[in-house]
């Protein structure tokens, strides 16, 4: 009797401890888990607002200082960049404010965090271009705050949601979709900046880390947008399809596409306005993801409250049915059950507390309290299977064989199924590191191993040589022509050379023999046990030959040719960097005397690169100590015998002894060190100028500089000029600045760009050695240039009737374009007399004058009355 009682009274008790008290906690658990879940959720929607805010206000605000360090104005910078600057400013202040009250009402603290960088960068802003890259940082550490914001809220979303993963259908889903959406807009506002260094003249220092922060950025973006595919709804399908296939987007790739390509882009203002309109532009809709996913989770969650509610009253209308009906046989059989379920509490007690390896419990007794025994054991069982597979997957041993097959039971499918995801994300983790490992080592367009990976490779050949006595060769191939193919046929038709380069490159090497990509058109060999320098020599010359064939691209035929420097180890005691130096020293050997040759780094290359680097020290400790000179030779009018000007000609004189300027120059060229050079010689030949002027004497001349291309394509250049006119007191019109056309022609584009904007300040450009370049006189309606300097090679061959076809050519060509022309190395009458019947404007030479220094010219006037 009193076990029938039991019986029965333990019925609805049961009921209620196993169905319906779990679900009370359950719903009220989801119930405030759901709010939390939504509080979260609308404070990332706020911080998604504003960053991308923050991101609209510092664009044109960094962009007008940008074009403000180039002598624009805000209108002018409107007009380049393609967008209003001044009202995008306002508009963008305006929005930050409006979202940075918004966003205080979930983070005050953050929220004033970037109100104060707002402030300064705005302040930057006011105190002008010196101020840029406090301006940048600022904009960089409001970024970086609002992230780890982020980075919290998705941490805390992701935590609430697996807190009640078990009772919220579909949320789970839709906030991995939330955290892919804000990696997404979070990479994508990286990746601007980083275009923005990369391709704004002076934006950054350091091009080749914007470079790299480049390409980083775009990895993670692809791995974002993966995952939203792969997981993502059929809206977020859809969205993400739709910003893929817009304009903004695909330019957005094609710019990281070039700028991947050339660690040093050329870009015009123009298309860095449109490149960042579409950068801004995709971000902007990678925001709207982040919102259409966060509206997604807020729908679920919301939805999964209302149904939790409904259950919980169902629930607890039931528990009051069973209370009800259990108390009467409670306390009727109380007693007679107590003393039999008294273990069963003491085991399940235990089990609770992760006691899982106490005694079984007893399963003799009543059939019911049997059962109960039996269930609780089992239950420990599959628990105990539970931990072991647990263990298993933190050892990382993913191969155990109790992770084969499930626990018993509903819980232990899913817990079997959750530990193979877990287990197959460990695995995709690891394929990720490699992916990783693998292109940090190596070239993105042709999968050669690059510098790094190189050095990593060489480092080991070295010390395998040195252990085992053998030879190291290291061959540095340099392309030759190739930018005149890349100009001629694009990029598109660059890159696929270079590809079919490293093809041919990799056949011809030995097995064993590692092929790396520097960059641009550099290809380095490294091949061990060669054996002595002939063979070395002969396998230059093989790679000489394959690259050497045509090349088919697009159904055109173009060649291009290689240059190859050979550096060799004979016991692997060479550093590595120092063997890639030598091999660089002797391609840069063969290209000087001729180009498609072999030169091997030998005794009298290391004392040619000594002597090299001694007279580079001597050359700096000169240009600090004042020890060099500008001479001056005159540049006369052939009509009126008047001195127009004067070229300033750097001369050095080195312990007691002159150094031959084509020896000083070339070495300062090698280096920064011509940048100085150049600029010592604008501001001294300004300031020479002016004095002769305060003086009275060469009132109306101008005096002429030359001007080196590394200098030229120097961010500092413009600067160093204007600095120089300012120092001096110098009119603008009286100055000339000379370059030779070989210079322009091998970067047109920045060339042109430099050039307009000093002839914007006054300054006049005269293109020296015209003639010696290829296809010069196609070129020279593109070039803004106001004089022309004919090469003293034509002069001294006046009196054949080739060369006074070609002078005659290039004074009409010079005359009909507008041209001023001055012919170089007039040494006798007879060719003063010959330039001064063809219309030549003016001379300069050895005929008319040496150079001489100040002192001496300046006893002379522009009228030469002296």
């Amino acid at each position: 009797m009193w076990t029938r009682l039991f019986v029965l009274a333990l019925v609805p008790l049961l009921g209620i401890g196993v169905v319906a008290i779990p679900q009370l906690v359950a719903r009220a658990t989801v119930a405030d888990g759901t709010r939390a879940i939504d509080e979260r959720v609308m404070a990332l929607r706020s911080l998604v607002t504003l960053q991308a805010a923050v991101t609209a206000e510092i664009a044109p605000t960094e962009a007008a200082l940008r074009a403000g360090t180039f002598g624009f104005t805000l209108a002018q910078a409107s007009m380049l960049l393609g967008f209003d600057v001044g009202p995008r400013l306002e508009t963008g202040r305006a929005d930050v404010d409006v979202h940075l009250t918004d966003f205080a009402r979930f983070d005050a603290a953050s929220a004033a965090e970037v109100r104060r960088h707002a402030d300064a960068w705005r302040s930057a802003f006011v105190a002008g271009a010196t101020r840029i890259d406090d301006l940048h940082g600022e904009y960089l550490a409001a970024l970086a705050a609002l992230d780890a914001v982020g980075a919290q809220l998705v941490s805390d979303i992701t935590a609430k949601v697996a807190a009640t993963s078990g009772q919220v259908r579909g949320v789970v889903t839709a906030t991995r979709r939330l955290n892919d959406a804000y990696e997404l807009s979070r990479w994508a506002r990286v990746q601007v900046d980083a275009l923005f260094r990369a391709a704004v003249p002076g934006a950054s220092k350091d091009t080749l880390a914007a470079h790299n922060d480049i390409v980083s950025a775009q990895a993670r973006l692809e791995d974002a947008l993966l995952r939203l595919h792969a997981g993502g709804s059929a809206e977020l399908a859809q969205r993400l399809d739709a910003i893929a296939a817009s304009a903004g987007v695909r330019a957005v790739s094609g710019a990281v596409a070039r700028l991947v390509a050339s660690v040093e882009p050329t870009l015009s203002m123009l298309e860095i306005g449109s490149l960042f309109r579409s950068a801004f532009a995709r971000s902007d809709a990678y925001d709207g993801v982040v919102r259409a996913a966060a509206d997604e989770a807020t729908t679920l969650s919301a939805l999964r409250r209302t149904e939790a509610s409904s259950d919980l009253r169902r629930t607890s209308l039931l528990v009051a049915s069973l209370l009800a009906g259990a108390a009467g046989l409670a306390v009727v059989s109380a007693r007679s059950i107590t003393r039999r379920l008294r273990p069963l509490a003491v085991r399940a007690a235990a089990i609770s507390e992760g006691v899982l390896d106490g005694p079984a419990a007893d399963e003799r007794g009543p059939r019911e309290i049997a059962v109960v025994a039996h269930a609780l054991n089992e239950t420990v069982a599959g628990l105990r299977q539970v931990e072991e597979q647990a263990g298993a997957l933190a050892r990382g041993d993913l191969d155990a064989d109790v992770l084969a097959s499930p626990a018993p039971g509903a819980l232990g499918a899913s817990v079997h199924a959750t530990f193979e995801r877990l287990a197959e994300a460990w695995r995709d983790r690891e394929d990720l590191q490699e992916r990783l490992a693998h292109q940090a080592n190596h070239d993105l367009l042709t999968r050669l191993p690059n510098r790094k990976g190189l050095l990593e490779a060489l480092d080991g050949a070295l010390a395998r040589a040195q252990r085992h006595g053998d030879a190291v060769a290291v061959l540095f191939v340099d392309l030759d022509e190739f930018k005149r193919a890349n100009d001629a046929y694009g990029h598109h038709a660059g890159d696929r050379i270079l590809q079919l380069c490293a093809q041919r490159l990799g056949a011809a090497i030995r097995a064993g023999d590692l092929l790396a990509r520097l960059g641009g058109d550099e290809f380095v060999v490294v091949s061990e046990r060669l054996g002595d320098a002939r063979a070395a020599v002969e396998l230059a010359e093989r790679l000489i030959a394959v690259v050497s064939e045509p090349f088919e691209i697009d159904g055109i035929s173009t060649h291009v040719g290689a240059s190859v420097g050979v550096g060799m180890s004979l016991d692997g005691r060479t550093a590595p960097l120092e063997l890639l130096r030598d091999a660089d020293h002797a391609v840069h050997r063969a290209k000087r005397v001729g180009k498609g040759r072999v030169e091997i780094f030998d005794e009298h290359a290391r004392d040619e690169l000594e002597a090299s680097n001694a007279l580079e020290l001597a050359l700096r400790r000169a240009l600090a100590d004042d020890e060099l000179r500008l001479h001056y030779q005159p540049i006369t009018d052939t009509a009126t015998g008047r001195v127009r000007g004067f070229e300033a000609l750097a001369r050095w004189t080195r312990d007691g002894k002159p150094v031959s300027p084509a020896d000083f120059v070339a070495v300062a060229e090698q280096s920064d060190l011509v940048n100085d050079l150049g600029r010592w010689a604008l501001a001294t030949a300004t300031r020479q100028l002016r004095h002769w002027t305060d003086e009275g004497i060469h009132t109306d001349a101008y005096v002429a500089v030359n001007i080196s291309g590394r200098h030229l394509l120097h961010a500092s250049f413009p600067a160093d000029v204007r600095d120089a006119l300012a120092g001096s007191g110098l009119e603008p019109t009286r100055l000339v600045v000379e370059i030779t056309e070989t210079v322009v022609l091998n970067d047109l584009v920045r060339a042109a760009a430099v050039l307009t904007e000093l002839r914007s300040l006054g300054v006049r450009v005269a293109l020296d050695d015209f003639g010696t370049g290829y296809t010069s006189i196609g070129h020279l309606w593109r070039l803004p240039v106001d004089v022309l300097k004919i090469d003293g090679a034509y002069v001294r061959n006046l009196g054949t009737s080739h060369e006074q076809v070609l002078v005659e050519l290039m004074i009409e060509v010079a005359h009909t374009l507008g041209l001023g022309l001055v012919a170089e190395g007039v040494e006798t009458q007879s060719q003063f007399d010959a330039l001064r019947n063809l219309a030549c404007d003016a001379v300069q030479g050895y005929h008319i004058a040496r150079p001489q220094p100040p002192e001496l010219v300046g006893a002379r006037d522009v009228h030469g009355t002296g």
